[in-house]
Order: C-alpha cells, then sequence, then structure tokens
C-alpha cells in the first residue's frame, strides 16, 4: 500500500523536529506543574537526598526550583541528562523488569526543558567548584561552571509559556498548589527519614522535619487528629509484605481522598489496592463513607512492573490476585484484632481469619444490601446510587404522616419505635435527622444561600495543604453553603462563621468533611461556573454536611427531641432513605408479628 501524499507530491509522513518530539513527549510526562514537581523531586530522592527544598510561585506556573543535598553530578553526566533516554537508573534491557528507583533521572528533565526555562546546577562532593546549565525551550543556552553546594538545583519558569494551548487548560495557582501540595504530602509519607521544605510563592508553606516514626510524619503531615485514630497494620506472605496503618471504624470520610498507597516506597494510585481497602470497609462504615489509610506494599521488582504508565501512577503486579488477597487480610486482621468486629478473637494479623470467615462475623445488618421490602415505601421513589443524594424525579407525597402516629419511645439509643394501626415503625434517628437537615440546608441554599452564624470566637481547623487549597478555590462555593473561613498558612483554616442550622455542631468536623467533597468535586472535573445558581458538588456537600450534623445512632433522646424528630418529618418532601441512601423507617406489619407469635 502507498502512502498518500498531500498537494504538490510532498509525501505526508515526515522525522518531526527534536524539540517538537520533546514538546510532545512533555505533554505524557508534565500534565500540569504538579507533574514536573514529582519528576523533579523523584529525581532528588534518587540521587540520595536526605533533605529537599521546593519553592513555587503562582501554582507552579511561574517558577518552580527543587533543591537537593543529593550526590550531585558531573559536568559530562549534567549535559547528558539533558538529553532524550539517557539515565544513571537503567543499564540494559532487563532492569526495566526491576526497577527500584523512582523513575529515570533524565527522562523527564528534556520534557520540563522543552516547555520552560530550565536551569540546572549542580556539584559532586568531591568536586571544588559547581556546574550550571541553562536551556531555552529545550535548546542550551548556556553552560559554565558556577559557584554551588554539594547536590542539585533546578529551577523551571514560565511552563508551557511557548504552548498557550496547553497552558489556558491548567486551574487557577492555588488548584495548581493544592496538587503540587498532595503530591508533596504522599512523598513526605513514603519517605520519613527526608526532611521537606516547602515555599509558596516567597513564603515559607511546609516544614516536615525528618523522623524515625512513620508515624510521627503521619501526624505531621495529615495530622494529629488522624494519626490518634490510626491502628497499625502488619501481614507478611512469601516475598510481599503490607504495613501502615488504616483507620478506626468510628472515623471515616465522605471520600476517598484519605487513601495513600505506596508499593515499594513509591506513591501509586492503583485501583487494585484502593478496591482491597475500600471493599474490607465496606461492611464496617456506612455508605458513602471511606478510611483513612497510608498503606505500603513492598514485593520484589521483579513481581511488579511500575513502567506501564508516563508519570509512574499505576503499576501492575504480577500476580494481583494474591496482592488483593493480602491486603486485605492485613487489614481485616488489624480491625479484628482490636475487637471492633463482633465475635473478632485477639488473633493476631498472621493467625487470620478467611475472607468468609471474617465476613460471616460482622454484624447480620451489614451481612447484605437490604431488600426492597425492607424500606418503608421504598417502592415509591426510585433507590439511589451509593453515595448520591436520594431524589425523585417528581415529588412523591408522604404515604403516612409521623405526627400523627403513636411513639413507643427510643430503643438502643438509636431507634425510635412508632405504633401505626396495623404495624410498628422502626425510625432511624440518624437517618431521619439527617433528611431533615439535607431537606432544609437544599432549600435554603437554592432560595438564597445557606443563612449563616458567626462564631463568638473564631475556630482554627488543622487541615492536609490540599484540603486547604480546595476550600480556598471554591471560597465562594464555602461562603453561598454558609461557611465564612479563610486560609491560616498551609495547614489550617480560619472558621468565622458556619451554617445557622447547624450551629452547635463541631466546626473541625463540618470544615473537614466540606474539604473532602470539594477535593473529590476538583478531582471529577466538575468546575462551578462563576455566579451559577447551582454547583454539581453542592448536593453531595449539603448531604456531608447533614450527615455530619446529624443526632448520631447510640445518642439518646428525651421524649420532647424524639417526638420533634418525628414532627418535623413531615414538614419536608418525603424520602425513604436518607441522603446516602440509608432507609429512614422499617416496617414491621402486624400480619408479620401475628405470624411469629404464631397467632397466623
Amino acid at each position: 500500500m502507498t502512502s498518500p501524499r498531500a498537494a504538490g507530491g510532498a509525501p505526508r509522513i515526515r522525522r518531526l523536529d527534536a524539540t517538537l518530539i520533546d514538546q510532545i513527549a512533555a505533554g505524557e510526562v508534565v500534565e500540569r506543574p504538579a507533574s514536573a514537581v514529582k519528576e523533579l523531586v523523584e529525581n532528588a530522592l534518587d540521587a540520595g537526598a536526605s533533605r529537599v527544598r521546593v519553592e513555587l510561585r503562582d501554582g507552579g506556573v511561574g517558577f518552580i526550583a527543587v533543591t537537593d543535598d543529593g550526590s550531585g553530578m558531573t559536568p559530562e553526566d549534567a549535559r547528558l541528562a539533558l538529553e532524550r533516554h539517557a539515565t544513571s537508573k537503567l543499564a540494559e534491557a532487563e532492569d526495566l523488569r526491576r526497577i527500584g528507583t523512582f523513575g529515570f533521572r533524565g527522562e523527564a528533565l528534556p520534557a520540563i526543558a522543552s516547555v520552560s526555562r530550565l536551569r540546572l546546577r549542580t556539584r559532586t562532593a568531591d568536586a571544588e567548584q559547581g556546574f550550571e546549565i541553562r536551556v531555552e525551550a529545550g535548546k542550551v543556552v548556556d553552560q559554565r561552571e558556577a559557584s554551588s553546594a554539594p547536590g542539585t538545583r533546578i529551577e523551571v519558569a514560565d511552563l508551557f509559556a511557548a504552548i498557550p494551548a496547553r497552558r489556558k487548560f491548567l486551574k487557577t495557582p492555588a488548584t495548581e498548589w493544592g496538587h503540587s501540595a498532595d503530591w508533596l504530602a504522599r512523598a513526605a509519607l513514603a519517605l520519613p527519614g527526608v526532611h521537606f521544605d516547602v515555599r509558596r510563592d516567597g513564603r515559607d508553606a511546609i516544614a516536615w522535619p525528618a523522623v524515625d516514626d512513620p508515624l510521627e510524619r503521619i501526624a505531621a503531615v495529615l495530622s494529629e487528629r488522624e494519626a490518634a485514630a490510626l491502628v497499625p497494620v502488619q501481614r507478611h506472605e512469601g516475598d510481599a509484605l503490607v504495613w501502615g496503618f488504616a483507620s478506626r471504624p468510628d472515623h471515616h470520610r465522605g471520600t476517598a481522598t484519605g487513601l495513600y498507597l505506596f508499593v515499594n516506597g513509591r506513591p501509586v494510585r492503583d485501583r487494585l489496592l484502593r478496591h482491597a481497602v475500600v471493599d474490607v470497609y465496606r461492611d464496617l462504615l456506612p455508605r458513602g463513607r471511606f478510611p483513612t489509610a497510608v498503606l505500603h506494599v513492598d514485593v520484589p521488582p521483579d513481581a511488579v512492573d511500575v513502567n506501564v504508565h508516563p508519570a509512574k501512577w499505576e503499576v501492575r503486579f504480577a500476580d494481583p490476585r494474591a496482592l488483593h488477597r493480602l491486603v486485605a487480610h492485613a487489614l481485616r486482621g488489624a480491625i479484628e484484632s482490636r475487637g471492633w468486629l463482633r465475635g473478632a478473637t485477639s488473633a493476631a494479623p498472621s493467625a487470620l481469619p478467611t475472607a468468609n470467615a471474617a465476613r460471616a462475623s460482622l454484624p447480620a445488618d451489614r451481612a447484605a444490601e437490604p431488600g426492597p421490602g425492607d424500606w418503608l415505601f421504598a417502592r415509591r421513589s426510585p433507590q439511589p446510587e451509593t453515595g448520591a443524594p436520594a431524589q425523585s424525579a417528581e415529588p412523591v407525597d408522604a404515604p403516612i404522616r409521623f405526627s400523627d402516629l403513636a411513639l413507643v419511645g427510643q430503643i438502643l439509643a438509636t431507634y425510635l419505635v412508632v405504633e401505626s394501626k396495623d404495624a410498628l415503625l422502626l425510625v432511624d434517628q440518624h437517618a431521619a435527622h439527617e433528611r431533615v437537615l439535607y431537606e432544609r440546608l437544599r432549600a435554603a441554599w437554592l432560595e438564597h444561600g445557606v443563612e449563616r452564624q458567626a462564631l463568638l470566637v473564631p475556630a482554627t481547623v488543622e487541615l492536609e495543604p490540599a484540603a486547604v487549597a480546595a476550600l480556598c478555590q471554591h471560597a465562594a462555593a464555602a461562603l453561598r453553603l454558609g461557611f465564612e473561613l479563610e486560609a491560616f498558612g498551609e495547614g489550617a483554616v480560619v472558621v468565622r462563621a458556619l451554617p445557622a442550622l447547624l450551629a452547635g455542631r463541631s466546626p473541625a468536623v463540618l470544615v473537614r468533611g466540606l474539604a473532602d467533597e470539594l477535593r473529590d468535586a476538583d478531582a471529577e472535573g466538575l468546575q462551578a461556573e462563576p455566579g451559577a445558581r447551582t454547583l454539581p458538588e453542592a448536593d453531595r456537600a449539603l448531604a456531608t454536611l447533614a450527615c455530619h450534623s446529624a443526632r448520631r445512632a447510640g445518642e439518646p433522646l428525651v421524649a420532647q427531641e424524639q417526638r420533634a424528630l418525628l414532627d418535623s418529618l413531615d414538614t419536608i418532601p418525603w424520602a425513604p432513605t436518607c441522603p446516602h441512601g440509608r432507609p429512614v423507617a422499617v416496617p414491621f406489619e402486624r400480619a408479620e408479628i401475628e405470624r411469629r407469635f404464631g397467632r397466623r
């Protein structure tokens, strides 16, 4: 088959210019400033750095600098590092099957240099003088001896300035900073023995000193509160080891942003490992809730392929089923050994029951999803998908008035027992109150924005830097949801007002839940148009706020509070579930009761 030819007879297939090749390659490696930060920091860590300093301006679009105290490079190696496919980490094809480094020094540098102005300054410990190279749009414009401390410093300016089409797809500086902060947090969790300093727009933003105890680094990066809620996890099978920390079942988030996963010390966002973690907690947490976990998987280098994704975010295991099973067993063992599961023994993780045995020991009410007959009047309204607010396509008239029913009382400090003519109803006080709060918040938000109530004393809430960035990025949306807050450094926010309907609730719990929802919305690419009346993430945020503010299971209610909660169900549009899909009430028909007692 002959090749098609362009007008005038010129061949359509041609060899591309080297600079254009690098710019195309950069699209695979450098998606945004955080991608460049990731590559440069990984190079520093592979060079044996014990201290890494990162500087960012304008979210990294204007300027990125990474300085390390690693081994440094000779002038010859520095020149080679800026050539495509030059690396110190591979010697032969077989090395691709047993990669033990973060990346290949030099592979990303020419890609970054092709879409920016880059300066590399480096010096080995035994050299009297350092060496500097400057590159603009992929072309070396200067190289010379230069004064330098041992190690390497790489500066990247005006990222994507020569590629406007790429640059216009970047988000605001606050959002881009959030992506870099998130990856730096993962790198810091992976290597607690490395000191990290981060500056943002000319001021100190983050300092994570080197520590020996991984839990100390978790407390520094995620907060003391998160660290205090974790239990240790460890299980070894054959050549594979799973270790780290995972949250207790009474501590959970509204999204999966608290999952930090590592393979051979490399931060990953691996779907297999994530599924293993979420699946274990599926029977322990309310639907739509997720754990916090910092989990490391260590396997032989030839048992995992880390080169299946251009940015090395994903990996491929030689035996994925075995790894999935190992992670699940490790987590179940850690949770069961501390008595969190009913009927659990004090067996150590190494003497763990099978997955089926562990599932069988779970409480009966979480052993399976409820059938359609278990949810009161469920057939009157379509069932929501997991994690989505329960909404009908059309308004559904309430088939019953709770205020007309006889209140028997509260049982198990969780359920209200109500008597109708032909049945008993069990009302879940948390699901019912959550539904009431959600409907009121949503109605107020749609009408004029949620009414705010100022705090007498502003509250300071510690958060991960990426969470602070998300709240700042969506400050207008947060204000419309009833939150008045501002950043307090890079790891906290000051809360000055909360939604009036939620007054008295913990500002920290509400703000953390809101931050999780906004980060999750960013990850899914949900964006609000300026001045828009509705936000794609608003319903989920309102549902999270309602959940965190509702009366909890296990919380005793006096008779007046019980009655008020039932009456409030008559003041909102009827829905059989809470916003996260759990039933508000379950009926026990008279005929069924009489059958159980042998009367029928």
